[in-house]
């Protein structure tokens, strides 16, 4: 899954679902070289948010010394222009980006910072052309402004910059054995084209000589009279960091936030300089406050602004939440969860007492969210991050906050801190107000069922805000969505029906990008892949004997075999999984066609887990040698065979070129996939030394495993505990489970019990098959089957009105991160479908389990389901 950066991205062009950059509704800002007719002589290309005019005829170089000059709104149609005009009198093909609201957006405060303030990108075809446009450019845009490059050299006083990379994609693996883009080395090996925020050129490369004086001037503009010593970055934005630091004479420690010129860009159009200087002048007016941490100046160091203020010891709420929050660490009773509940009191009033003091001043805070408060370690709190502190009838400066905890844009400021200190009271409770974000009267739900839970008398909590009691539609919704799940039986065919007036809603046929919306993931797969993409819509479809059209699976068909075998991907990401998915549906000769495509290059990856590795890819393959009623494909059951022992060797510690043991554990993450896929051999061939690596494999699993306060086994991961099926402990009980219904183990047995105590829990972040709710309660269904729809798997499926939203005669589901709603198999619609029609055992539909059952009449477990077996 992205990063929060990466995820923005998938953000911007609907506020429905994820969907690429490229469909950001920007029309009536394009700039003009966007829309006239290219040059004569050029062609015109687009890709993303960017648009290329490469001159006809002509190869771009494989890599060089690129060009990129940056700019401000008010200067960029010019800044193209200029530039545009000398790239084309020497023939230089370049990109640039498309409108002013794509520049606006990436150069916003969340966006990638190793990109920030790329405007145009120019790539001379070899070092003369290169030297000369260089030094045309910049004495042509001398004078004009831009956000600085980070990882560029900068070329004289003009906003052009440039660093030797790859100019067209090529990949190979890291150190970590992840595919990056790659740059040819002079022995022609592929290498890491190295994109972080540091100017560094490739050890081979030498320095034009021309560039040696900008080299001597950026190491000259370093200030060594600076007085502080950064000892940790706190946080890394577009805008600039976050800094712990000590001054060097008195050994004080201090927080050093950064502002850097031009970047950050908000929606009232300023830069985060102008945002510091105004948190400078809040923290001056708000001096005496226990509340506001001391602001001890502000220093300019090269180009960029420091604030420089004091450290307050202590954690941030959201640290303090997750560190305490009951629901996930054992407490049930009123008297358990008391506890819990006077610390959410007794913080909220010292965030009412700060809010007053800040209001008395004339300010608003403006951006209040668990992020932005510490907890003292006695108790006290402070707000840092002053921003949008603004006076109270400011309505210039917009309102920030996070997802779901904001009040909407023009809520006057005391109200507008109002709403928000009920938003954070609520987020102590139920840390999931992200989906006040897409569902306003969400959060009434949410404060209704955390009233009930926690025991709260009617006066807890702050005011609700009056804003709230006008959503009648909103409500409206609400209520549907609970109809479906708090009656004396949950609606199992009432939600079914919902889900797939959903799915079908969100298809879209004629775009060759996806079909269903889902994770942001699918846009790197061509949309046909299991987790995220087509494939597993269509399977959930099929396998909860729902229709599947003909045209969705010609279009899974057609681009499937549209994309790049060089990047095929495993069976959850790639094609392995599209093919599977075109046989079981029917499709025998398009799914062989596809299977022949995706393994006519050699696998580069080094994982062997089930997801995007060598066990998934070799589980395909016994899948597809397994067609009903005819003897298996012995090549294809070879292929798995050959995968089994390079497992078997590297599990029994050997060595094995290009594969490596995955760092945590779980079904799709983990070994455990490998050890199904070991288990399904060997029970195909009786070769037991199949059934010996299998043993291995789970017990390594084991080890990841920690027993949690309330007694459930959980996959610990550096700080995490994870209970999910794609990464977690559910995961590997499952394939234990399938390990002790061929061959009883008494330790693999014993983990069973305390992992499917820990699937039911009550309290899941997101609603998904892969990493959230749906997944752990059809995981506690299977694990013991007499309680698959006992009360502690349905008081977790009732809980899914947390998530759920309706939509005239739909419901959508929102996917990873809660950001955006999604129809995917791993975070969406179609992973619920499944989820709940394996629950459900077939009453979902009106024909029962007839889909679902196989040749014999034994309905599949879930393992089958989740593996396509």
């Amino acid at each position: 899954m992205p990063g929060t950066q990466e995820t923005q991205l998938y953000c911007l062009a609907d506020r429905t679902y994820y969907d690429t950059p490229a469909r950001l509704p920007d029309e009536e800002s394009r700039y003009r070289l966007d829309t006239d007719p290219p040059p004569d002589g050029w062609r015109r290309e687009a890709v993303g948010l960017w648009t290329s005019l490469v001159p006809e005829g002509a190869e771009p170089a494989e890599q060089g010394w690129k060009i990129h000059v940056s700019t401000i709104p008010g200067e960029a149609e010019a800044t193209l222009r200029d530039t545009a005009r000398i790239c084309l009198r020497h023939g230089v093909p370049f990109k640039f980006l498309r409108s002013e609201k794509a520049l606006l957006l990436m150069a916003d405060k969340h966006m990638n910072r190793s990109g920030a303030g790329k405007f145009v990108a120019a790539y001379p075809p070899d070092e003369s052309a290169f030297l000369a446009l260089a030094d045309e450019l910049s004495q042509a845009l001398a004078g004009r402004s831009g956000p600085y490059v980070l990882s560029d050299l900068r070329i004289g006083d003009a906003p052009v910059y440039t660093r030797y990379g790859a100019f067209v994609p090529r990949w190979c693996a890291d150190a970590d054995g992840r595919q990056v883009l790659a740059l040819r080395d002079p022995a022609g090996e592929l290498v890491p084209d190295e994109r972080g925020v540091v100017f560094k050129m490739p050890a081979w490369v030498e320095v034009p000589a021309a560039l040696r004086p900008h080299l001597a001037a950026r190491a000259a503009a370093r200030d060594d009279t600076f007085p502080y010593t950064v000892t940790e970055a706190l946080q890394f934005s577009n805008a600039g960091g976050i800094y712990l630091a000590e001054h060097r004479g008195t050994g004080r420690r201090v927080v050093l936030r950064e502002a850097r010129p031009h970047c950050g860009i908000d929606g009232a159009g300023d830069d985060a300089v102008t945002r510091l200087h105004r948190e400078h002048r809040a923290l001056t007016a708000l001096a005496g406050l226990d509340c506001v941490p001391r602001v001890y100046g502000v220093r300019t160091v090269w180009e960029h602004h420091f604030l420089i203020e004091e450290h307050i010891e202590g954690n941030t709420l959201l640290e303090e939440v997750v560190a305490r929050f009951a629901l996930v660490r054992g407490a049930d009773t009123a008297d358990e969860l008391a506890p819990y509940v006077a610390w959410t009191e007794s913080v909220t009033a010292e965030l009412s007492q700060a809010l007053e003091a800040i209001h008395a001043r004339g300010l608003r805070f403006g951006d209040l969210h668990p992020s932005n408060i510490i907890v003292r370690p006695d108790g006290r709190i402070a707000l840092v991050d002053f921003e949008y502190a603004t006076a109270l009838d400011d309505q210039d400066i917009p309102l920030a906050g996070a997802q779901g905890l904001q009040a909407p844009q023009g809520t006057p400021g005391a109200e507008a801190d109002a709403y928000a200190l009920w938003a954070t009271w609520l987020s102590m409770l139920m840390p999931v107000m992200e989906m006040a974000g897409l569902e306003r009267a969400k959060a009434l739900t949410l404060e209704r069922w955390a009233r009930r839970r926690y025991a709260l008398p009617a006066a807890a909590g702050p005011r609700r805000p009056a804003l709230l009691q006008g959503l009648d539609a909103s409500r409206r919704r609400e209520a549907e969505v609970a109809a479906l799940f708090e009656g004396p039986e949950v609606d199992w065919a009432g939600i079914r029906t919902r889900l797939l007036a959903g799915i079908h809603a969100g298809a879209t046929p004629g775009r060759a990008d996806r079909l269903f919306p889902g994770g942001p993931d699918l846009f790197a797969t061509g949309g046909t892949d299991l987790a995220n993409g087509a494939a597993g819509v269509l399977y959930a479809l099929h396998r909860a004997a729902a229709p599947v059209p003909a045209e969705w699976a010609d279009w899974l068909a057609d681009a499937a075999l549209r994309r790049n075998p060089a990047g095929a991907g495993g069976l959850y990401d790639g094609l392995p999984g599209a093919a599977l998915v075109l046989r079981l549906l029917g499709r025998a000769e398009q799914g062989r066609e596809v299977w022949e495509r995706a393994t006519s290059v050699a696998p580069t990856t080094a994982s062997v887990d089930l997801f995007t590795g060598r066990a998934g890819t070799a589980l395909a393959a016994l899948r597809m040698a397994q067609v009903d009623g005819a003897a298996p494909d012995t090549a294809l059951v070879d292929s798995a065979l050959g995968t089994a022992r390079d497992l078997d060797r590297l599990l029994r510690g050997e060595h094995v070129d290009g594969i490596r043991l995955p760092e945590s554990a779980g079904l799709l993450r983990g070994l455990s996939g490998a050890a199904l896929l070991l288990l399904e051999l060997h029970t195909l061939t009786g070769e037991d030394w199949l059934r010996r690596a299998a043993r291995t494999a789970l017990e390594r699993e084991a080890g990841h495993l920690v027993t949690m306060e309330d007694g459930s086994l959980q996959v610990k991961d550096g700080r995490r505990h994870l209970l999910y099926l794609g990464q977690g402990s559910s995961g590997v009980a499952l394939v234990a489970q399938a390990y002790n219904a061929l061959h009883r183990d008494e330790a693999l047995s014993a983990l069973v019990p305390g992992v499917a105590q820990g699937c039911a829990m009550e309290f899941v972040r997101e609603p998904g098959l892969f990493t959230g709710r749906a997944g752990l309660a059809a995981a506690a269904g299977q694990l013991d089957p007499v309680t698959r729809t006992g009360p502690g798997v349905l008081a977790s499926v009732r809980n899914l009105t947390w998530h759920l939203v309706a939509d005239e005669d739909r419901l959508l589901v929102p996917g990873a991160t809660l950001r955006r709603f999604s129809a995917d198999l791993g975070t969406g619609a179609a992973g619920l479908l499944l989820a709940l029609h394996f629950l459900s055992a077939g009453r979902d539909s009106a024909d029962g389990d007839s889909g679902a059952r196989r040749a014999g009449g034994a309905a599949p477990g879930l393992l089958d389901l989740l593996t396509l077996g």
